[in-house]
């Protein structure tokens, strides 16, 4: 069984659901490595927002992204008056994943919908559905400045127009694979138990995990004394992934902590049960 899992993502602040459901498991050694920054653009989106008459007409928000949700927190939402943040707050609010919409919980939004949906595609359909007949005012999505374009373009489908705003941008670090590597040796050092302890790697995003994923299909122990096992977050990962030759031995169900630490916990239980004959 193993104590360590390493995240390949940057850690959210102020808390990561990661870290705390993973301690509250099993996991005393709990690491994350991101792979990318993130810098906030924050410009376009207050200009729309601090004009009193554009948001009044706006209606619905678009926000599949916790690193837009940091950039409102940080960059947008405190430089608004009170009153535009409570029309703001009040505004229904479209997401993709239970750690985003809490996010946006948390900072005070109060009609989050759809972060049960799992992806892009579901959420449009679930957006379609969800505003029907009743559609009035503008829908404002903030975006990366990297994105795939799936829900825009259903929607405009569907007759429901949208207005996408960047609010981040991310760059792939340049030192990923070095740090990893020192990250896997530093725990190798720290193992003190007979044999080879297991370190689970979890892949969030094929963005820039190119090298480490190279790394682990040719390097699947260290020192003889850390057994690697890779587990990643969502089917396109997971199509990343196999389509370099790599079979993680988890593949999350749904992109939340419970889901994959039940996974790797199942996988784990599996491995360690004796083969009858």
């Amino acid at each position: 069984m193993s104590n360590n899992i390493i995240f390949l993502k940057n850690k959210t602040t102020p808390l990561d659901k990661y870290e705390i459901e993973s301690k509250d498991n099993k996991y005393s050694d709990v690491q994350f490595l991101p792979l990318i920054a993130h810098t906030h653009h924050p410009v376009e989106a207050l200009n729309l927002l601090r004009d009193n008459n554009y948001l009044s007409s706006l209606r619905y928000l678009i926000v599949t992204s916790q690193r837009t949700v940091e950039c409102l927190n940080d960059s947008i939402i405190p430089t608004l008056t009170e009153e535009q943040k409570k029309k703001l707050f009040g505004l229904s609010v479209y997401t993709v994943g239970p750690a985003t919409g809490d996010f946006l919980r948390r900072i005070g939004f109060q009609h989050v919908k759809g972060d049960d949906m799992g992806n892009g595609d579901k959420l449009s359909d679930f957006i379609i559905e969800d505003i029907g007949s009743d559609y009035q005012g503008e829908i404002l999505s903030f975006v990366g400045a990297i994105r795939r374009d799936i829900i825009r373009k259903k929607l405009a489908q569907n007759g429901l127009a949208v207005k996408e705003v960047v609010t981040y941008e991310t760059n792939v670090l340049n030192d990923n694979l070095d740090r990893f590597q020192n990250v896997l040796i530093d725990i190798a050092d720290k193992e003190e138990c007979d044999g080879k302890s297991c370190c689970w790697v979890v892949i969030f995003s094929p963005q820039g995990a190119e090298d480490i994923v190279k790394f682990l299909k040719q390097h699947p122990t260290i020192k003889d004394k850390l057994d690697l096992k890779v587990s990643c977050i969502g089917p396109t990962t997971n199509d990343y992934l196999t389509r370099n030759g790599m079979n993680p031995q988890v593949v999350s169900p749904q992109p939340t902590p419970d889901s994959l630490l039940d996974a790797i916990d199942g996988f784990e239980k599996r491995s360690s049960t004796p083969i009858s004959h």
